[in-house]
């Protein structure tokens, strides 16, 4: 009997797949390593004891667990879902009142921790710690009582602005890229540091390589030492590093020391790629496929770079794929080249905000997710990123791409990260201001990168405002906070104008 994509359940992938290839390494977290059978008893025992504590099918169980216990995160999520149950990772560098606004959205029962401290208070049935979860295997729900359009996880986000919202994804949204019943024969393997607490680590690492029986190893917290080290001995076939991970092994004295002969590809995405970093990296490891990744929070789609010319184009990330378009304010689909829109995405198993039928139906019309991304189409017919739709810049009439000049600010040698923002100016509406943080060692004035921006950019898109910080803010993806940086850079714009 043959088992379609989307069909099944993510639990029922697991079973699937423990009855086939049992021993293959599922997760690797340098502290514990879980095969895919260990991974599918302990999910039953767990998913047992969530139904013996009277966990009902539909309800939900917070999960802020941190990589230092990737492992237990993986049981615990496959554990609520085999209870019937629907996991909400929560990422555990939330704040206590993030938290706790976030807990009055979802609502959970039940949660399962390696950070109880952030809990108290909350008013949960039960908090377990990730080494004493609930475990009573002979109390495990029939399975079959499950379907497939059932909701199986609530991925918080809010992009970098605004308040947490819940994006709540089905089995079936899920299993549509897996195959159930296949498996790769060539013990691959991905070295990872995202957080199984984003949607990128969550779906990308911790369940998405159920599809082919695909290992995820992954480094609790990135360091480019440690990283490079686990990639060396793991033999990962597959490396994911977002754009400031990738910087940062770059620029590490063991980057070209490293044996990394086994790894055939690089993933990389999440934010924008630096130019240089992608010829930097071709140059160290010219035998690697790279490849620059575009996807959505809320649409659980994108595309990516498949050649080396759409690699070095900066803010490509591949041809436009037949399940997205750009759109213009009025909803309008864009089909010329070189026109900014917003970057829309189809797929079958739309996805919604938790209890936000409001913000649902302008984020999903038509069986399309409104992205928030904006881009256009180049004369080869590959996608450009342009920025977040929220982020655009309107100084004087003008629309200014942020990432057009955060390009530019990534050239220069002495720059680490960048980040562009607008404004608030009287005349002008917006201006330009920009945050950088320097490469260590490395040094440079605000004038001296001003002064590099006016050589490769219109005058209108130089930044007239520009400050270095020792770091830049991110999130636990690795994305920039705009936000932070906002009122320091409108401060800053202030005194310049009075001086």
């Amino acid at each position: 009997m043959t088992v379609a994509p989307g069909s099944v359940r993510i639990p029922d992938v697991l079973k699937i797949k423990a009855g086939l290839i049992p021993d293959r390494v599922a997760h690797d977290d340098t502290r514990r390593v879980l095969t895919i059978g260990q991974w599918d008893r302990e999910a039953d025992e767990v998913g047992g004891g969530l139904a013996k504590a009277g966990l009902k099918p539909g309800e939900r169980v917070f999960l802020p667990i941190n990589n230092d216990n990737a492992v237990e995160m993986a049981i615990a999520t496959l554990g609520v879902m085999r209870a019937g149950g629907i996991a909400v990772p929560v990422n555990t560098r939330l704040s206590e009142t993030e938290i706790r606004d976030y807990a009055a959205l979802i609502e959970p029962r039940f949660a399962i921790t390696n950070v109880p401290d952030k809990l108290k208070g909350l008013g949960l049935e039960q908090v377990w710690t990730v080494d004493d979860m609930p475990r009573a295997i002979e109390a495990l729900p029939d399975q079959s009582q499950f379907t497939a359009q059932s909701d199986a996880l609530i991925m918080g986000t809010s992009g970098t602005t605004g308040k947490i919202k819940g994006v709540v994804c089905t089995h079936a949204d899920m299993t549509q890229r897996m195959n159930p019943e296949g498996f790769d024969k060539h013990l691959n393997g991905t070295a990872h540091a995202l957080p199984f607490t984003g949607a990128g680590g969550m779906q990308g690492e911790c369940l998405l390589p159920l599809g082919n029986g695909h290992a995820s190893y992954t480094l609790p917290k990135f360091d480019p030492a440690p990283f490079m080290k686990m990639v060396e001995e793991k033999k990962a076939t597959t490396v994911y590093l977002v754009p400031s991970m990738l910087r940062l092994i770059l620029d590490h004295p063991d980057s070209a020391t490293t044996d990394w002969r086994h790894v055939r590809t690089i993933m990389t995405g999440t934010a924008p790629l630096p130019h240089d970093s992608v010829v930097r990296a071709l140059k160290l490891w010219p035998h690697v496929k790279m490849r620059n990744t575009y996807g959505m929070s809320e649409g659980g789609i994108g595309g990516g770079t498949q050649t080396h010319e759409q690699l070095l184009k900066p803010g490509c990330v591949g041809p436009m794929p037949p399940h997205m378009q750009l759109r213009d304010e009025a909803g309008n689909v864009i089909t010329e080249k070189n026109v900014v829109g917003e970057i829309c995405g189809k797929q079958p198993n739309p996805r919604r905000y938790w209890r936000d039928d409001e913000a649902s139906a302008k984020g999903w019309v038509g069986g399309w997710t409104k992205s928030g991304d904006l881009g256009y189409i180049d004369e080869d017919g590959d996608l450009i990123m342009a920025g977040r739709s929220k982020e655009l810049i309107i100084r004087g009439g003008y629309n200014i791409s942020p990432i057009e000049i955060e390009t530019v600010l990534h050239d220069h040698p002495a720059v680490r990260d960048a980040a562009v923002v607008g404004v608030d100016h009287e005349v002008l509406g917006e201006d330009v201001a920009a945050a950088v943080s320097l490469m260590t060692g490395a040094q440079a004035t605000p004038e001296e990168l001003i002064a590099f921006c006016r050589t490769r950019l219109a005058d209108n898109k130089v930044p007239r405002t520009l400050v270095i910080l020792p770091e830049l803010p991110i999130n636990q993806n690795a994305k920039v906070l705009k936000r932070e940086l906002k009122p320091l850079l409108q401060d800053a714009a202030a005194r310049r104008v009075k001086a």
